[in-house]
C-alpha cells in the first residue's frame, strides 16, 4: 500500500529484517516462528520498523502532492447540510469543506459530532510499551516472547544500534500514575525475570507509553458527509501487528471512491460501498487479535492448557507458519461479497474473481514498454487486457472504463501473466473490479456502481 501511495522512499533500506519469532515458555524454547519465507502471496521480506518512521514518510509523500498536515488545529465542533460540512477549530477558525474523513484515533471527535456509537469493551486495563537501548540475549534478526502462567513479554529489535521495542501487561501491583522512569525500571524487572539478562542491560528509553485496550467497532462508517477511518473507526489489541494495516486500508479503500465522487464521476451512494467492505474486515481483526491476546495472556486454566500443549507447540509446523504469515499480510483480504463484487459478472473459474486481491504481475504498457501491475495503481486503474487482445478489442475497451471514470485515471496494460483469458479492470487499491468477456459487461458494471444510466455514456474521446 506504501508502495502504491508512492510513500515507501527508503523505508525497506532503513527497516530491520525479521526473520523469525522465539517464543520461550517456562525458561525453555516452545516455539521458533519462521517468518519472511516467500509465499504465493507474500513476496517481499518482513521488516521491523517505527511506526512514527511510517508517518513521517506518509507525510512527506503528502508534501510532495501538495497537501500538508496543520498542526495544533484542533477540531472542536462540525455539523453538516446536504452540502458539506462546517468545521469550527480550537484557533478560532470556521472552515467548509464538501467531505470530512475522521481519521482522529479513539478518541475520535467526528465520530462523536456525527452522531456515530462506539461500543466495545476493554481487553487490559494498562499496557506497557517503550523504545529502548539494551543488550538482549536475542538475535537481532529475531522477536522474543516470553510466555509464563498470565504474564508475558515481548522485544522486538528496531532499526539503530541495540535498539529494541518491549512490551508487557502492567502487573496489578504497579502504581496507576506511572512515569517515564517507572515504565523503564518495570519493564527492564520483568525482562530479568523473563530472561534472565541483568536488570543493568536495558541502558536507557527513547519513548515510553502505557494505554488500556479496548475492542470497539463504530456502528457504521459514514454518517451523511462525514465518515471515518482507522482508530476512529475500529481499536484492537495491537497483538498480531494488525492496527496500522488495516488503517491504511481503510484509507486506500475510502480514498479512490471519494475521488470519483469529488470529481463527479460517481453518485455519492457509491461510499456506502466502503463501509460494506471495510468493516467486515475491521471486525475480523478484532475478533482475530482479542483471541490471540486472550491465548498469550493466559487468563483463565482452559485458555493457558490450550496455549502451552495447542497453540504454541502448532507453531513450529511449517503450513501453520505459512498460514499466519500470510494472515498477518492482510493480502488475503477479498471482498467478494461486497456489493461492488456483487454487481460485477465473472467468467472464468481460475484467477482472481471480483473482489479478489490482484497478485502483481509483470505488464506491458501500449508503447510496448515492460511494468508491472501494481506499479501502475495508487492514483489510478488499471485496464488489464490479455496479449491476445487485437488493437481495436484494446481501443474499444479503453474508451469505454475512460468515458466512465476520466481519461487521465486508466492506464491500459497488456497482460503478460498468460492466465487471464478475460479483461479485467483493477481498481486502485489492487483488487479486481470487473471481469468480463465484453466491452458491454465493462460498461454495465461501471455504470452500476457509479450510479450512471450505461445508455448515456459517450464512447469515444
Amino acid at each position: 500500500m506504501l508502495d502504491r501511495a508512492g510513500a515507501l522512499g527508503d523505508l525497506e533500506q532503513r527497516a530491520n529484517p525479521i526473520r523469525r519469532v522465539v517464543v520461550d515458555h517456562g525458561g525453555r524454547q516452545a516455539a521458533h516462528l519462521r517468518l519472511g519465507q516467500t509465499t504465493k502471496l507474500v513476496t517481499r521480506p518482513g521488516l521491523l520498523i517505527s511506526q512514527a518512521e511510517i508517518e513521517g514518510s506518509l507525510r512527506r509523500r503528502l508534501g510532495e502532492l501538495g497537501g500538508a498536515v496543520e498542526w495544533s488545529r484542533e477540531v472542536l465542533h462540525a455539523s453538516q447540510d446536504a452540502d458539506g460540512v462546517r468545521v469550527q477549530l480550537t484557533d478560532g477558525r470556521t472552515a467548509r469543506c464538501h467531505w470530512m474523513v475522521g481519521c482522529d484515533g479513539a478518541h475520535s471527535r467526528v465520530r462523536n459530532v456525527a452522531g456515530i456509537g462506539f461500543p466495545g469493551v476493554q481487553i487490559i486495563d494498562r499496557f506497557l510499551l517503550a523504545d529502548v537501548v539494551a543488550e538482549l540475549p536475542v538475535p537481532r534478526d529475531a522477536a522474543a516472547v516470553w510466555l509464563h502462567g498470565t504474564e508475558m513479554m515481548g522485544a522486538f529489535p528496531l532499526p539503530g544500534n541495540d535498539l529494541w521495542r518491549l512490551m508487557a501487561p502492567v502487573t496489578d501491583a504497579a502504581p496507576c500514575d506511572l512515569s517515564s522512569s517507572q515504565v523503564l525500571d518495570l519493564l527492564a524487572r520483568q525482562l530479568h525475570e523473563r530472561s534472565g539478562c541483568p536488570v543493568s542491560a536495558v541502558r536507557g528509553a527513547q519513548w515510553t507509553s502505557t494505554f488500556r485496550i479496548h475492542r470497539r467497532l463504530a456502528h457504521r462508517f459514514r454518517q451523511g458527509r462525514m465518515l471515518l477511518a482507522g482508530d476512529a473507526a475500529h481499536i484492537h489489541s495491537p497483538f498480531g501487528g494488525q492496527g496500522m494495516n488495516t488503517g491504511i486500508g481503510d484509507a486506500e479503500n475510502l480514498a479512490w471512491k471519494l475521488a470519483l465522487v469529488v470529481y463527479d464521476h460517481a453518485d455519492p451512494a457509491l461510499l456506502d460501498s466502503y463501509e460494506a467492505e471495510r468493516r467486515p474486515i475491521a471486525t475480523e481483526v478484532l475478533q482475530s487479535t482479542s483471541a490471540l491476546t486472550a491465548m498469550a495472556l493466559g487468563d483463565t486454566r482452559l485458555a493457558r492448557t490450550l496455549r502451552d500443549h495447542v497453540f504454541v507447540p502448532s507453531l513450529n509446523l511449517s503450513i501453520v507458519q505459512r498460514l499466519v504469515w500470510e494472515s498477518a499480510s492482510q493480502l488475503k483480504i477479498s471482498y467478494r461479497t461486497g456489493p461492488l463484487a456483487r454487481t460485477s459478472r465473472w467468467s472464468l473459474r481460475s484467477g482472481p474473481r471480483p473482489g479478489d486481491r490482484v497478485p502483481d504481475q509483470p505488464c506491458l504498457r501500449r508503447n510496448g514498454s515492460l511494468t508491472r501491475l501494481h506499479a501502475e495503481l495508487g492514483a489510478r486503474w488499471a485496464l488489464l487486457i490479455p496479449s491476445t487482445a487485437s488493437a481495436q478489442q484494446t481501443q474499444t475497451y479503453s474508451d469505454r472504463a475512460r468515458d466512465r471514470l476520466g481519461a487521465g485515471t486508466v492506464t491500459v496494460l497488456k497482460s503478460q501473466a498468460g492466465r487471464l483469458g478475460q479483461v479485467m479492470l483493477v481498481r486502485p487499491d489492487a483488487h479486481a473490479g470487473s471481469c468480463g468477456l465484453s466491452p458491454t459487461s465493462l460498461d454495465a458494471w461501471l455504470a452500476g456502481i457509479l450510479g450512471r444510466d450505461s445508455t448515456t455514456a459517450t464512447v469515444g474521446s
